[in-house]
């Protein structure tokens, strides 16, 4: 069968090719669609939707923007911390009844607040009005383990390290609602450090202690329902399901993300959270001894992957990989594969052969991408997803 490769100028990928005609005219198969102060509020195109939420338009961004990027560990948490909890939100709130908004009820400032160490009383009594009003502790809305007043840092990590590192909202609406008015559901994800890093001085070595992973679940789960406590307060929110999921993320020096680990929902009025699900998610090396105890056949094919490579293309190193399990089950695979760049028709031979190996040995994978990379500078991309019949190849142009 052959394969269609696309030499891509300019690529540009887009949430959907939609908009406001410019006759103002109106289509109620491609988008639905008001006019609020001379804006169009639109919903992107049920026809390029797929399993993904229809997006509100024009896109408001989240009132803590920044947040997720400056608060994990590492770069993959941030990513795999996102779009996870899109994930679980397709468990609560179906992709064909709901639209997608970014979080608009909890602003930088507020989840700043709730990252804070909770003071205790004997903190409060020592403070000064000035010091109070820095701390913000009239409100005291810190959520993490309070310190006691300790000032040294080796101390607080052995006995109340911050275990609560960011926190990540996702709103929903009704399919027909394109004003974005009235929300109907909202996820609340919860990203909690299972290694704690800290300097015994400014500006000194780092430190690190690993946490009890069971034990700040637990401490992730009660932070839950404090936070669906004060969200019932907004009348906006006191009848709508809540959802919140717990993320443990990876350390600093590791290059695969963290995992969820449960889930729960308020339902509607709800002042509890029901009963907590457990979330059995696991993203691994490949190859590696974790990924051959789940799943030994895509290490042996990863390795064949390599050895292929190696054997026809000296500017190779190697291929690495990362698998993401899901009760146990394969989901996707990841690959980056590094490569010297010495010009076009080498690349597009590098990537035919590199799309044939695929078909080989990662065919029975539900879901993979390939990345073919010079340094940073992106060359090649191949994915495939189960909706594809063969790969889909993109060689950039740049």
């Amino acid at each position: 069968m052959k394969k269609r490769i696309l030499i891509v100028v300019g690529l540009s990928l887009a949430l959907a090719s939609c908009g406001p005609n410019n006759d103002d005219s109106q289509s109620s198969q491609d988008t639905s669609s008001e006019k609020t102060n001379d804006v169009k509020r639109i919903v992107t195109d049920k026809n390029v939707q797929g399993e993904n939420y229809r997006t509100i338009l024009p896109f408001k961004e989240s009132q803590a923007r920044g947040l997720t990027q400056e608060n994990m560990s590492n770069n993959f948490n941030g990513e795999d911390f996102e779009s996870g909890l899109l994930e679980i939100s397709k468990e609560v709130y179906p992709t064909d009844e709901f639209l997608y908004q970014d979080g608009q009820f909890l602003d930088k400032k507020t989840i700043q607040a709730y990252l804070k160490p909770k003071l205790s009383k004997t903190e409060l009594d020592k403070m000064s009005d000035k010091e109070k009003d820095t701390h913000q502790a009239s409100e005291n809305l810190g959520l993490n383990p309070s310190v006691n007043g300790e000032k040294k840092e080796e101390k607080i990590a052995k006995n109340t390290p911050q275990v609560l590192s960011n926190i990540l909202e996702q709103n929903f609406y009704d399919n027909g609602d394109t004003e974005g008015k009235d929300i109907k559901g909202l996820t609340i994800g919860l990203a909690m450090n299972q290694v704690y890093y800290y300097q015994k001085e400014k500006y000194g070595e780092t430190f690190s202690v690993n946490l009890d992973k069971k034990k700040v679940e637990q401490q992730g789960q009660e932070m839950a329902e404090e936070m669906l406590s004060r969200l019932r307060e907004n009348d906006k929110l006191k009848d709508i399901p809540i959802t919140f999921a717990i993320y443990m993320q990876s350390g600093k020096d590791q290059i695969i993300p963290g995992s969820f680990v449960s889930y729960a929902t308020s339902e509607e009025n709800g002042a509890k959270l029901k009963e907590w699900n457990k979330v059995n998610e696991q993203t691994v090396l490949v190859p590696s001894s974790e990924a051959s105890d789940l799943n030994e056949q895509i290490n042996a094919n990863f390795r064949d992957f390599n050895d292929n490579l190696q054997a026809y293309f000296t500017n190779f190193t190697q291929a690495v990989g990362k698998a993401k399990f899901k009760d146990k089950k394969l989901q996707s695979l990841s690959i980056d594969l590094p490569i010297d760049y010495y010009g076009k028709a080498e690349l597009i031979g590098i990537t035919q052969y590199v799309t044939q190996l695929a078909e080989k040995d990662f065919g029975k994978v539900e879901e993979y991408e390939i990345h073919i990379k010079d340094g940073n500078a992106s060359r090649a991309l191949i994915t495939k997803t189960k909706d594809d019949k063969e790969p889909q190849v993109h060689i950039y142009n740049n």
